[in-house]
């Protein structure tokens, strides 16, 4: 079955990665790690012998747990996701309950779940939600959670627990027993609270996630006793669903400099880059350094049969530069431009080469053709109708039933759109393709269409200023 390799993909996952935690604490082992020299990147933990085996790209779809995007405290988006989906790793902070209820009533967020974690059983952490995500929420499209028979779902202020199928299988739990947890995410037996809790469920297996996790009531984890959560109301992140132009507008919202948490969108594609790009390119660049002599900004670095160890915490090094993907600087092995064709060449960087103050929550309210004539240049106002060709990657935002793509933005690098680096208002182009295309990911593609200069708005969000009826899609790029 499907669900169930991807299950097994899983736990190759979690001996591929997994933050580093408080030397002397152990997890219970699932299986035999995979065998190879250990590599340790940044906060990473890597075995170099199981790369082969990264999960595809359906599989990292289905770690999502049928989420697309996360709000956290301020950090990496990865580690964000990471956590609060895979749980691995640590939380970098709290977020508040207020924070929750604005994102929950924002439009286009169709799903929005706090969860807390603090506490573990014997390596397995308890994750505190509302008992609802379990009656509503689908894990995978038309799918949601079962319980297996004798069983139910916790309540929102008891210490009841259900029980994913890897952590009931793997401690032999069943319907009834008990069980105090302990303080922190890593097993260690002097941190037993006082607390017991009873199994009032088991989940049939899912593939995903969540059969690794022991799930309680959010006001459990918050209220119990030593808990890190004050006021009692903080919680760790919010497991959200969001409509494709939402998560792009709150991309912008939430990821700006001055901001207090991190909107981590869309989930993933953030996952993907990171395993099929970010950790080949931290490999490959720690092996350009060769030999065991010391490289500063690194550490000390030591030969090992397949790779390197690196000591300390690495300088972030230029992303861009060693692993470019910037449709101004790769060479897209696009075929040329049909001779004589109606559709002429523009670059991102002829987009984007100004500074585009616009305001989010004013200059859509009432239109000022003088305001907007000195916040965007004339040779870009009088391209308005002009049949172009773009180069760039998609980002779906509406995707029919049959998976067609109707809608997407065309950004010039995938960086604009992962990681936390949100785009310049003047930065995406948002494409219309009525009749549907095909989802072109994280490859170069060339759109040729109509554009459309003007400011648009969708409620309180600002949707672009650049607009592209798709006529045809060139690529993608090999």
């Amino acid at each position: 079955m499907k669900n169930l390799s991807v299950s097994s993909a899983f736990l190759s996952l979690s001996f591929l990665l997994f933050s580093c935690e408080e030397k002397g604490q152990t997890q219970p082992s699932l299986e035999s790690p995979p065998v190879g020299e250990p590599i340790q990147i940044d906060n990473w933990k890597i075995v170099t012998s199981a790369l082969k085996e990264l999960p595809q790209k359906t599989d990292i779809e289905l770690l999502t747990g049928g989420f697309n995007a996360v709000l956290g405290p301020r950090g990496s988006p990865i580690e964000l996701i990471l956590n609060a989906m895979c749980h691995m790793g640590s939380p970098t902070g709290f977020l508040s309950w207020a924070q929750y209820e604005e994102i929950r009533e924002i439009a286009g967020v169709e799903e929005a779940y706090p969860i807390a974690v603090g506490y573990n059983f014997k390596g397995y952490r308890l994750v505190g939600t509302l008992p609802r995500m379990f009656e509503e929420h689908e894990w995978s499209k038309g799918k949601k959670y079962l319980v297996k028979e004798d069983g139910r779902i916790f309540t929102e202020t008891g210490k009841g627990a259900l029980v994913g199928d890897v952590v009931a299988r793997e401690l032999g739990l069943s319907v009834g027993d008990e069980f105090q947890p302990y303080h922190g995410l890593a097993f260690d037996e002097s941190n037993r609270q006082d607390e017991t809790y009873v199994v009032v469920g088991l989940l049939d297996a899912t593939g995903t996630p969540a059969d690794h996790a022991i799930w309680v009531s959010l006001k459990g984890i918050q209220k119990m006793e030593g808990s890190d959560f004050s006021p009692a109301q903080s919680i760790s992140a919010v497991l959200l669903s969001v409509s494709g132009r939402a998560g792009f507008s709150l991309n912008m919202k939430y990821n700006k400099q001055e901001s207090q948490a991190t909107f981590a969108w869309p989930a993933s594609t953030n996952i993907n880059y990171f395993f099929i790009q970010t950790i080949p390119t931290y490999l490959s660049f720690a092996r350009q350094l060769g030999g065991d002599q010391p490289f500063s900004p690194l550490g000390t670095v030591t030969s090992v049969e397949e790779g390197y160890v690196l000591n300390g915490r690495p300088k972030p090094f230029n992303q861009t530069e060693i692993n470019s993907s910037s449709t101004e600087s790769f060479d897209a092995n696009l075929p040329p431009l049909a001779e004589g064709s109606a559709f002429k060449p523009l670059a991102f960087r002829d987009l984007t080469n100004f500074e585009y103050l616009v305001e989010w929550e004013a200059d859509g309210l009432d239109f000022d053709f003088s305001a907007y004539a000195k916040r965007v240049p004339s040779r870009l106002r009088e391209k308005s109708g002009a049949k172009v060709a773009i180069e760039g990657f998609m980002i779906p935002t509406v995707v029919d039933e049959n998976n067609k793509v109707k809608e997407f933005l065309l950004l010039p690098d995938q960086m604009s759109c992962c990681f936390g680096k949100s785009p310049e208002a003047n930065g995406w182009v948002l494409v219309s393709a009525s009749d549907g295309v095909e989802v072109l990911m994280d490859r170069i593609i060339r759109v040729t269409g109509t554009l459309t200069v003007e400011e648009r708005w969708d409620e309180e969000f600002f949707v672009g200023l650049y607009h592209l009826d798709c006529k045809e899609i060139t690529g993608p790029a090999l």
